[in-house]
Order: C-alpha cells, then structure tokens, then sequence
C-alpha cells in the first residue's frame, strides 16, 4: 500500500511539471533553420565558396609590391695599376678601414592581361558556389527530416501517454472497488491482490513513456538548437495530403530532388575541367611595370665616391605552353572517363529514389489502410470494454476478464496512434524524395 501511494505521488508531481506551450510543426521548422549547428555550418561553407568566386582570389586585379634594403661593410682594399695608368713613381693605392654603405629601392606592379585558365577556373569556381549552395538544401532537408520524425515520435508518445493514464485510472478504480467488495464480503482478497499488481506494471509503464518522452524532446531541442531543458508540448493534430499521387512524386523526384540536382551539378564542374585544359593550350599575357632607386657612398680613395641610379621600367611578356609533352591529352582522356562515370552514377541514383519513392508511396498507402481498420478495432474494443465494464460491476464478470478488456483497449488504442504517425512519418518521407519537404 505505501508503494502504491509513492507512485502515485510521484507521476502526480511529475504531471504537474509538464510544460504547457506547444510548440507547432512550423515554430519547431523555423527554429531549426534559425539555430542548427549543421545548417549554420553549411550556410558558412557558402559565404566561403562565395569568396572563392571573387576576382580578387583568382588574380584579375593587378599586385603591387616594394621593396627596400641598406647595406654597409667595412674593409681594405689593394689596387696596382699599370704604366699607362699610374702616376708617376706611384702606381699603388693600398686602403685600409675604409667603410662603405648604400640602399636601394624599388616598386613594381603586375597585371595579367590575358589568361583563359583562370577565366574558365573562376567560372568553374562559381558552379561549385551552386553545388555549395544545393549542399545547404541538401543539409536542410536532412535535419527537417530527422526533426519531423523526432517530432511525430514526440506527439506518438503523448499520445500514447494519454492512454497509459486513463489506463492507470481505471485500475486504481478497480482496486477501489475490490477493497470495498472485500470489506463488504462480497469479494476475496485475491481480487484485491490481482488490482495491486496491475496498478503496479501500468505504473511502470506510465514511468517508462515519461522518461522516452524526456529524452525525445531533449532530442528536439538539440536538433532544433535550443537549450536541452527547454520544456514544450507538441502538437499531436494531423492532417494528410490528399493531393498526392505516385506519377506526379516521381516527376517532381527528377526535377527537384536534391541529390540528382547535387550530381547533375557536380557533372557541370568537372565538364569546365575540359575548357581548363583546353584554355592551357592558349598563350598568357602579362604586363609589368616597376620604378627603382639604388645609391652608394663609398672610401674617398676610390675612383668614384658616391653613386646612385634610377629609373622607370615597363615590360609585357609573352607565354605559351606549345607542346607539353603529351600531358593535356591523358588528362582529357581521363576527365572524359570521370564524366561517363558520373553520368552512370546519375542513371543509377534516379533509378533508386524512383524504387524508393515507389516503395514508400506503397507504404504510405498500406499504412492509410491500416489506419482506418485500426479506427474501427478502436471502436469495437471500446464497446467491448464499455460492456464488460457493466458486467464486471454487477459481479458477473472476474477481474482477469475485465483486466483483459482493459488490455485490448489499450492495445487498440496504441495500435491506432502507432499507425497514424507512422502514415504521417511517410508521408513526409515521400515530400523529402519528391524534393518538395522544404515547401
């Protein structure tokens, strides 16, 4: 008895904790988009392939440089000069210590005015910022995905929850009524007994659906990037689309799914590998200009005792790469083989999301099905419940039989919630295949 009133207690206390904002399919989207770590991760990945597109990356704008430096020595040196050169009874100048110094300058600036590599590399550069940006959906999809099924696991289990607490009333009456009926000497104490035991499995079924449904939406709150103990409902009304049909998911799949548009793009990339290649047959022009200054301050016994130069440079040069020993062409051979891969690896992926697609679609309809029936068991278990209820009141029914009624409502119950999240659950799947879940 002392157990049974701690178990109450504690699923009461733990009821009253519960949070009472609902937190709806289209909030929990919003917050996703907003603060999950993936999508913001992907969506830096694009502000980094749109640098990698700029014109200052990829050398269209001219480079200046400068540069400067000092230098100083001291030293001696020695010099004999000839008869034609030597003053008369001296033809030796011998120095010593003699210390000497000079800098020099320069600036000088680049400009590439000609090159087809890099204008075929900056085009492929903005291709892969679409690829980038398709990887950004691609990561999007995936998390909504795994936060619906997050989400309808969350709404099944409070569902359900709802039931295992009517459930777990109706044997705390029970039990009432047992003890009362054995009081009164119209019962055994076995009957009383049978309640004990029963209260005390549905008790610990209702304590395992809290703790599931405690960890589904610390779960929610990660993927959604709120803070784990953020407390909410969901929910746990559902709607389905009637609109869709199979041929028309199949036709938006070719169209709009995520990963054939990421394949199809990736085939764009490469195919500019073979304008590159080309582009390397084809010469460069580069233009150069520069401005520099030197100067040098040196002994007084030398010819010369100080010295500077200066002056403007201009140039453009010329480069083409005429035969490269045959490497362009093994290259090619070798893109034009990656090409054909990736074109079967296409083929291949469109044939299996069709499968997939088909078979979900397939699914979704076995479940549509399953969850009308499950409606009606519903309604026939409760019947059947609601009448043996009657009887057992009037004694003419044992525990074990009312026991068992209450069991294959419940069951009924479950089975229902279990089967209409579940349709719901593929139907989503379907809107990710078909590439039309981020609408």
């Amino acid at each position: 008895m002392k157990n049974l009133k701690y178990i109450t207690l504690f699923l009461l206390s733990w009821n009253l904790g519960f949070a009472q904002n609902v937190l709806s399919t289209s909030d929990a989207v919003d917050l996703l988009l907003q603060k999950n770590y993936g999508i913001n991760i992907a969506r830096n990945n694009v502000k980094i392939a749109e640098n990698n597109t700029s014109k200052e990356l990829n050398g269209y704008l001219p480079t200046v440089g400068a540069n400067a430096g000092v230098n100083a020595s001291i030293g001696g040196t020695t010099q004999t000069f000839g008869e034609a050169f030597a003053q008369p009874g001296n033809n030796t100048i011998n120095v010593t210590n003699a210390f000497q110094w000079g800098g020099n300058a320069a600036v000088q600036a680049n400009y590439t005015l000609l090159d087809r590599t890099r204008d075929y590399t900056l085009d492929q550069l903005k291709e892969e910022l679409t690829l980038t940006d398709l990887q950004l959906r691609q990561t999007m999809e995936l998390n909504i995905l795994q936060l619906f099924s997050a989400y309808y696991q969350l709404a099944q289990l409070s569902e359900n929850l709802k039931v295992q607490e009517r459930t777990f009333e109706i044997s705390q009456q029970r039990k009432t009524r047992a003890e009362y009926r054995f009081e009164y000497g119209q019962g055994s104490k076995l009957d009383v007994l049978n309640a004990e035991v029963d209260i005390q499995r549905d008790s610990v079924t209702l304590l395992n659906l809290k703790q599931q449904i405690a960890n589904v939406r610390r779960n929610i709150n990660v993927i959604i990037g709120q803070e784990v103990d953020t407390d909410f409902v969901v929910d746990t009304a559902l709607e389905y689309d009637p609109t869709l049909n199979l041929p028309q998911l199949i036709e938006q799949a070719k169209a709009n799914n995520v990963q054939l548009l990421a394949i199809d793009q990736n085939i764009k990339i490469r195919a500019y590998d073979l304008q590159i290649l080309d582009a390397t047959r084809k010469p460069t022009l580069n233009a150069n200009a520069s401005y520099s200054f030197s100067f040098s301050d040196l002994p007084d016994a030398g010819f010369t005792t100080f010295q500077n130069n200066r002056g403007l440079g201009v140039g453009v040069t010329l480069g083409w790469n005429i035969f490269d020993g045959g490497i362009r062409k093994m290259r090619k051979q070798n893109v034009d083989i990656a090409l054909q891969n990736q074109a079967f690896q296409r083929n291949q992926l469109e044939a299996e999301i069709i499968r997939d697609l088909t078979s979900a679609w397939e699914s979704y309809q076995n479940a549509l099905f399953i969850l009308g029936v499950e409606e009606n068991n519903i309604a026939t278990a409760q019947a059947n419940f609601e009448r043996t209820e009657e009887f057992f009141k009037s004694g003419r029914l044992t525990s074990v039989e009312f026991r068992q009624a209450q069991l294959n409502l419940l069951n009924a119950e479950r089975s229902y919630n279990n089967a209409k999240y579940n349709a719901k659950l593929l139907e989503v799947q379907l809107l990710q295949l078909s590439g039309g879940i981020l609408e």
